[in-house]
């Protein structure tokens, strides 16, 4: 009993470390919104991992992520052909980059404890970006750095570094507080890394916080510039038309008609304050688009009715495409309307949902059934992005999945584009806070590239988010919410005057950090194998 006793009595404050990490972690993130947390969130994980052995430090960060994941993602147990199977599956295989980052953090510091303030926010961002560019199994929801969206000073950041960077410096102030706190735990830790507990740098971390104030205040100076642009910018206005409707009523044909009169209705109190645009979410229109004509020639109606450009998502089949005819399959598409009632653009989605819109590795792999259905008929992708214009500007859209990655988003805004359009259906999810994870993406999307974007969708949140990353108009009822409701909003937004940094040249700060972890690996690899050789001449 004593001996139990002992090893619960060691154990506690593993667990309690890493149920503290996991707990900060899920409360930084919507609907909680504790952004404040985040700036210590991972210390109790980050000391665990510095006082503990490969393996724990590997386990204790898988558990981590395991927790928070398991409570953040919880709403996609809800969705259409979810199982608990298929949902652990999902949570452990986010959790996996938790843990890989555990490891590889407890070799830097034990082979290079002096670089504690670069080692471990760089491999955190390192895995953060691997963890979004796994092609069809990417998956973007925990990134750090989207905690932040609504504290407009940290998140600018982004426009420079992108949102890896934000999450960079996150990590960079967290580390910096375990420095300044690691000499009163350094004596449980000096049997197992010594070095580790002798090299804690108060004038390190001391230096960090003064370069974060410092870059804080850059910020946010640059911010007050970026709204008297705002200011000064040409602008036009839109109408964002929320219907409230969901996609299993959209498949309905009885609801036909219904969902068309809702949205031309809304449309049409929209139209009185005389909007240059009018846009609809993405799978507002229940026919496929140009094959159905009557519900073809009634958009081309609306918009002659509305005298204004009608942007709508759709269903689209086009008989002239060979490809498309020959395989029999639609695309998830974005039509433009002008006020005389012609289509004049079209964009068809180019980065599909896997395991929805398509099935990956379809011709080499046989999906279990508890994964997911094998019976999925893939969309048909598109092949080009599309630039949509107006009398007075140049506007991409993006649709539902692709507004959550960085890297497609970015090339769509280097196409001298004004504004950016957000479509999206996110009827699949009735849980507040999957909706304000997104919308938090997209706000960093508009602060990266320095691009207002309107963002539309079925049952919330619509909003006109400004290139700053201001929130400054949202589609909400008399009560203040903004979910299953149906109405609109009329809001200015200001064309783009300038590319930022990282429109221009990507991600080439996490590049950076590749380079930089390659040479740390490369350097102690040497300096073990070198003082092998001295040791053992």
């Amino acid at each position: 009993m004593v001996w139990q006793r002992s090893i619960a009595a060691k154990a506690f404050p593993d667990i309690f470390s890493i149920g503290l990490s996991a707990g900060l972690l899920i409360l930084i993130f919507p609907n909680f919104d504790w952004h404040f947390l985040a700036w210590i969130a991972l210390v109790p994980l980050f000391l665990l991992i510095k006082r503990t052995r490969p393996a724990m430090a590997f386990w204790a960060s898988l558990v981590t992520g395991c927790l928070f994941f398991g409570v953040l993602l919880w709403w996609t147990i809800t969705l259409d052909g979810a199982n608990p199977v298929n949902w652990i599956l999902l949570v452990l295989g986010n959790a996996f980059y938790f843990g890989l980052f555990g490891v590889c953090a407890h070799y830097f510091q034990k082979n290079a404890p002096r670089w504690n303030f670069l080692t471990f926010p760089a491999v955190w961002v390192v895995f953060e970006y691997l963890h979004i560019h796994l092609a069809s199994f990417s998956f973007p929801w925990g990134i750090l750095g989207y905690s932040q969206y609504s504290v407009l000073p940290v998140a600018r950041i982004s426009s420079y570094v992108g949102v890896h960077g934000v999450s960079f410096l996150i990590v960079l102030v967290n580390i910096a507080v375990v420095e300044l706190i690691f000499p009163f735990f350094s004596a449980s830790c000096t049997r197992i890394s010594p070095a580790g507990c002798k090299q804690s740098s108060w004038r390190t971390a001391v230096g960090i916080f003064v370069g974060v104030i410092f870059l804080f205040s850059a910020s946010y100076l640059s911010g007050r510039s970026e709204l008297n642009e705002e200011r000064k910018a040409v602008n036009i206005k839109a109408a964002l038309i929320q219907g409230n409707i969901y996609w299993e009523e959209g498949k309905d044909s009885r609801y036909r008609e219904t969902i068309y009169e809702t949205y031309r209705r809304l449309s049409l109190e929209a139209a009185k304050f005389e909007p240059d645009l009018i846009l609809w979410p993405s799978s507002s229109v229940t026919g496929i688009i140009p094959r159905d004509l009557i519900m073809t020639g009634l958009l081309s109606d609306m918009a002659r009715e509305s005298s204004s450009f009608l942007l709508a998502g759709a269903g689209s089949y086009d008989k002239f495409n060979k490809k498309m005819r020959k395989e029999q399959r639609v695309s998830n598409s974005v039509f433009l309307f002008s006020p005389q009632g012609k289509i004049i653009g079209r964009y068809d989605k180019i980065r599909l949902v896997p395991f929805d819109e398509y099935l990956p590795l379809r011709d080499y792999i046989k999906w279990p059934s508890w994964i997911t259905d094998s019976k999925i008929t893939d969309y048909m992708p598109g092949e080009e992005l599309t630039i949509f214009k107006m009398d007075q500007a140049r506007f991409g859209v993006q649709i539902c999945w692709e507004n959550l990655f960085p890297d497609q988003f970015r090339k769509m805004t280097a196409q001298w584009v004004d504004f950016m359009v957000s479509m999206t259906n996110e009827t699949f999810v009735d849980i507040p806070s999957a909706h304000y994870q997104m919308l938090a993406m997209n706000v960093f999307r508009a602060i990266e590239n320095r691009m207002a974007i309107l963002r539309i969708t079925p049952t919330g949140v619509s909003a006109i988010i400004q290139p700053s990353g201001r929130i400054t108009a949202m589609v909400k009822d008399n009560n203040s919410n903004a979910l299953n409701i149906q109405g609109y909003v009329v809001g200015q937004i200001p064309l783009s005057l300038q590319t930022t940094l990282y429109t221009r040249y990507g991600d080439w700060f996490v590049y950076c950090l590749f380079a930089v972890i390659g040479g740390l690996v490369i350097v102690t690899v040497f300096r073990k194998t070198h003082t092998l050789k001295v040791v053992n001449p």
